[in-house]
């Protein structure tokens, strides 16, 4: 009975009032842990998000640049209005004007500001609540321009135009992601009559790469969806349809951290299981669990020591005396007041077990300090923590310890921070701060630790010394965090910043610092640098036949086999588009870079395959070198792309190196060019029309349409002055499209005038090879339906004809099926062959005019006329002969058999609204 009422009123209380403090010590602890694995997951979506921003942001100054521009070369045209309507594609629409300018179904402003590098642009006009591409270089799925396709009613974009606000931000067109701008349209009266748009195509490799590495806790994983909840980027290690099921959880398997990313219309979602958090948090109370058990235990058996004594033994004393005692030690006073006692009595036992009470006060109360330096320790439980002694071994550690390195608590104690990893690389670091002679002191810094299982990681190490009251040193706490992947995410964001994001190579801002290198270098060393400015030859070819991810990954390969030719200190960078840069150093002499330069080219010209296809290209390399080009580095690379411009002007398949007056022609060349443009834009060129007449009857067979630019400085030009600077560009074929056009016009206006008559064309090699040609052609007929295929003439030049033989005779099947009839113009001024002649299926052979201007002179002319004749004759070839001024002439061709003649002494090129005046004044004509 004694034994049950001592337990009740006091064993019972103090083991009930121990375990309410143990659990609401560990509810707060296993809570405050799950509060950080939840503050740590924020941080890192927040992480994730800086990412997304700042690789938005280094395609942003794209974007803003090239809607100014397509405005600009808008306004140039005029202001926009609607006139009307128009057919596209079958349907009728707004008919869109830029001043008398109609923009439908022509891609000249937008290909003119998106010409260089992967973006597109887009006019819209608006018919209803529907905005419609007009003129567009975004491609479908099939490789054509998107006319006619709707701007997404549900967008973002169209809210935004329909309230006469400008969108930016990540718009999916056509299935792929860009960044667009889209801005609305206004005509003179503030009406919302379309649309500007330009995009940019986002490569998302580098950020899927970064993503697929980036995890949390052990088994969980990061997962950013879009606006349709559709999964983008996702950690490496599980399926999407696993993800899936993770994002849809309902029953709290998974514990989810989620931020919006506006920016992108991005959601990052961080799951991580629930049950590995509370695992987590459970390992954290171990340590307070075992002190817990440990003191409590120590408490008990005192305490049933002291009754068992007190019931066992004799009182021993004065009662009074024995209850006295009874009541201070109950009070907590166990001060020493000069009590004694019978050895072996209760009086005597209890003075024993009040001293060792208050010895164990005394150990309790010190057993509290050094628990609060531990409680201050694991406040920060997300780092490494490590406590030393004052000889350097460790005495404690938290858990985060145990997972960053990798040993477990009980192969810590007792070991120095050396011999488990910590600042391998750096062994005297721990020495020289346990050297009493040079004091203890603070330390930070980064050091590289050996982990556990072998690998390295980086931390950034804080060592700090505790004294105590008396200033003496008692410990050091080390605490560290792993870093690595920071570090990581860090040089990934810096090589974004100065290399290409598709080759990899270093970009403009990386080239040109070592470009300053380089020339200091050069002064020091007496060596010469070769500045390079490298241009793919037809590279446009290969993107519009087989479209960007195929140029994207020829260009990746060309970045890997040139950079496999360079030494170590040459630079190879890519600038934009097809461009690229290269600085070669360590040379010595003009021809030992000249014979690199070949090397180089001829290293290029190699067949690249990707996939099942081989593309064969070429480029144009201008060079210069210093010193002997003694400029600032933006001089001396404008200097070298002046001498690739040169050199692409002249046939491009080589390299040539910047002097003056190369440099000179290339600035009148690009001059020109761009007063072409502006020519264009402003009506300044038009057509005039030269006929042919048949030599026997005199009825007039044909009109040529022949160019010409009023020049506002230079006068009227004639193509030869101004279509050599853009026959290798894009431009010749914008031209070649409004001249065929311009064509039709006419001729279906003189037919309604009563003039039923044929009209032949000039097309440029580049031109007739554009895979949409036959297309186009079929376009213009369906527009100008009233004129019949075989009114329309095309003529193309020998050099043309034989530069890729198959290609060539492909296409003129092709529009031959059409109804097209083709000449061979300037026959036998180039690579005249019986085999072309046989085996290109043309109907006309049209004799250059050198042989017919000295045919009355030079008996080698004459012969030349003579044979072609009779070959065209042999080969059921109809022949024209230019260049005809002299009656003498035409009776000697008629003699031979020629069947229609054109030039001066018929007539020169004639304005279209003058052809029928003229046509009934000379119809027959009579020399």
């Amino acid at each position: 009975m004694k034994h049950y009422t001592l337990f009740k009123k006091i064993l019972l209380p103090l083991t009930s009032l121990g375990l309410l403090i143990g659990l609401v010590s560990f509810a707060f602890i296993f809570n405050a842990h799950l509060n950080n694995i939840d503050t740590q997951a924020r941080e890192e979506t927040q992480k994730l998000s800086n990412l997304l921003i700042t690789a938005k942001t280094l395609v942003s100054e794209h974007v803003f640049s090239s809607m100014a521009l397509l405005k600009q070369y808008g306004s140039l045209e005029g202001p926009p209005n609607i006139n009307g309507t128009t057919l596209m594609l079958g349907m009728e629409v707004p008919n869109l004007q830029f001043g008398d300018t109609p923009q439908t179904g022509s891609t000249l402003l937008v290909d003119s500001v998106t010409r260089i590098g992967s973006g597109t642009a887009t006019i819209f006009v608006k018919r209803g609540s529907q905005f419609l591409r007009i003129s567009t270089n975004v491609k479908k799925a099939d490789g054509s321009n998107a006319f006619g396709t709707e701007l997404d009613p549900f967008g973002k974009a169209i809210v935004a135009l329909q309230k006469n606000k400008t969108y930016f931000g990540v718009v999916d067109i056509l299935g792929e992601s860009y960044l667009s701008r889209y801005e609305p349209m206004q005509d003179n009266h503030g009406n919302v009559i379309g649309a500007w748009y330009v995009g940019y195509k986002l490569d998302f490799n580098a950020i899927d790469q970064a993503i697929r590495q980036w995890g949390f806790l052990k088994k969980g994983f990061v997962a950013i969806t879009d606006g349709h909840g559709n999964i983008r980027f996702l950690t490496n290690g599980l399926t999407r349809q696993e993800a899936q099921v993770a994002l849809k959880d309902s029953q709290h398997r998974w514990t989810k951290v989620t931020r919006q990313v506006p920016e992108w219309d991005f959601q990052i979602n961080i799951l991580y299981p629930t049950s590995e958090a509370y695992w987590s948090a459970l390992g954290a109370l171990s340590p307070l669990m075992i002190i817990t058990f440990i003191l409590t235990l120590v408490v008990l058996i005192a305490i049933v020591s002291g009754l068992q004594r007190f019931v066992l033994n004799p009182l021993g004393g004065d009662p009074e005396t024995a209850k006295q005692l009874l009541m201070r030690i109950e009070s907590g006073d166990f001060a020493e007041d000069h009590t004694t006692a019978t050895p072996d009595s209760l009086i005597a036992n209890m003075l024993k077990m009040r001293r060792r009470l208050r010895e164990m006060v005394s150990q309790l109360q010190a057993n509290a300090s050094r628990l609060k330096v531990s409680s201050s320790v694991f406040d920060h439980a997300h780092d490494a923590i490590f406590i030393t002694d004052n000889h350097g071994h460790i005495i404690q550690c938290n858990p985060s310890f145990s997972v960053v390195t990798g040993y477990a608590q009980p192969e810590v104690m007792g070991k120095t921070p050396a011999q488990l990893g910590i600042a391998y690389q750096q062994p005297e670091l721990f020495q020289t701060l346990y050297d009493s002679q040079t004091g203890f002191q603070e330390w930070q810094g980064e050091v590289w630790n050996r982990h556990q299982q072998g690998h390295d990681y980086l931390v950034e190490l804080e060592l700090s010394p505790v004294l105590n009251q008396s200033g003496e040193f008692q410990h050091y706490v080390g605490l560290f965090s792993d870093i690595t992947r920071a570090k990581e995410q860090q040089n990934m964001l810096e090589h974004l910043a100065y290399h290409d994001v598709l080759t990899q190579l270093p970009n403009r801002v990386l080239f040109s610092s070592r470009l300053q290198q380089a020339l200091h270098e050069a002064e020091s060393q007496s060596t010469l640098v070769a500045i390079c400015y490298i241009d793919l030859d037809d590279f446009k070819i290969v993107n519009d036949q087989y479209g960007h991810e195929y140029g994207d990954r020829l260009l990746m390969q060309l970045a890997t086999r040139l950079n496999g030719l360079l030494k170590p200190q040459d630079t190879l960078a890519r600038l934009g588009g097809d461009e690229f840069a290269m600085l070669l150093c360590g040379l010595r002499t003009a021809n030992d870079y000249a014979r690199l330069l070949k090397k180089l080219l001829t290293a290029i010209e190699k067949p690249f395959k990707v996939d099942k296809f081989k593309f064969s290209i070429s480029a144009s390399i201008g060079y210069t070198l210093y010193p002997i080009d003694r400029n600032p580095p933006d001089t001396l690379l404008r200097h070298a792309d002046h001498a690739m411009y040169h050199a692409k002007t002249h046939g491009g398949h080589h390299f040539h190196l910047f002097d003056l007056a190369s440099a000179q022609q290339s600035q009148q060349q690009q001059a020109l060019l761009k007063d072409l443009l502006h020519g264009i834009q402003n009506n300044h060129i038009r057509l005039v029309y030269q006929p042919q007449v048949c030599m026997q009857s005199g009825e007039i067979f044909c009109f040529e349409a022949l160019l010409r630019w009023q020049h506002p400085v230079r006068g009227l030009l004639y193509p030869n002055d101004f279509l050599t600077a853009v026959e290798h560009t894009n431009l010749i074929v914008d031209i070649g499209n409004w001249v065929m056009e311009e064509s039709l016009r006419q001729l279906s206006e003189w037919q309604s005038q009563g003039l039923d008559t044929q009209v032949s064309v000039n097309i440029a090699a580049q031109h007739l090879m554009h895979r949409q040609f036959p297309e186009l052609l079929a376009d213009l007929f369906k527009k100008y339906a009233m004129i019949k295929p075989q009114q329309l003439h095309i003529e193309i030049t020998e050099s043309a004809a034989i530069s890729d033989f198959a290609r060539v005779n492909r296409v003129i099947q092709q529009c031959q099926a059409l109804g097209v009839g083709f000449s061979i113009d300037d026959f036998g001024s180039g690579y005249s062959s019986l085999i072309y002649l046989r085996r290109l299926p043309v109907d006309i052979i049209k004799i250059d005019q050198s042989f017919i201007h000295n045919m009355l002179s030079d008996q080698e002319d004459m012969a030349v006329i003579r044979g072609v004749i009779t070959l065209c004759r042999d080969f059921g070839r109809k022949v024209v002969a230019e260049g005809v001024e002299k009656a003498e002439q035409a009776e000697i061709l008629a003699q031979l058999g020629c069947d229609y003649a054109q030039g001066f002494g018929i007539s020169r090129g004639i304005p279209g609204n003058k052809v029928i005046e003229w046509t009934n004044k000379h119809n027959p004509f009579k020399f």
